[in-house]
């Protein structure tokens, strides 16, 4: 019994530790080839429904972006225009501006 008590105490302290130190991050892809304003954002949306480690994504279809914010440890931002060309045969492409986003301990004690 204690044997198995000490092997489950370091892979939780582990597990918590490393989803404390992830980061949302905010990325803008350029979605090319929407052709409707009412259809098109929501294949986009739905593309990334249910995805491990997707936040949020909103898309707007005046400017052909997409605003997605994820979990950094998840996924990567190539992974996620992929799918969503893959999904709907929009040419997604990364913005080369990316917002920078905190940590959770940056959020509760500020920039060191």
């Amino acid at each position: 019994m204690k044997l198995k008590f000490m092997l489950i105490i370091p892979i939780f302290v582990s597990m918590t530790l490393s989803s404390l130190n992830a980061k949302d991050v905010s990325v803008k892809y350029t979605v090319d080839g929407m052709m409707c304003s009412s259809n098109c954002p929501g294949k986009v949306n739905e593309a990334l429904k249910g995805m491990d480690g997707i936040k949020s994504c909103n898309v707007d279809f005046e400017t052909k972006t997409a605003t997605v914010i994820y979990n950094d440890t998840v996924l990567d931002p190539k992974l996620i225009a992929e799918t969503i060309t893959k999904a709907t045969y929009y040419k997604v492409e990364e913005k080369k501006v990316k917002q920078k986003s905190m940590s959770f301990w940056e959020r509760i004690f500020g920039k060191g």
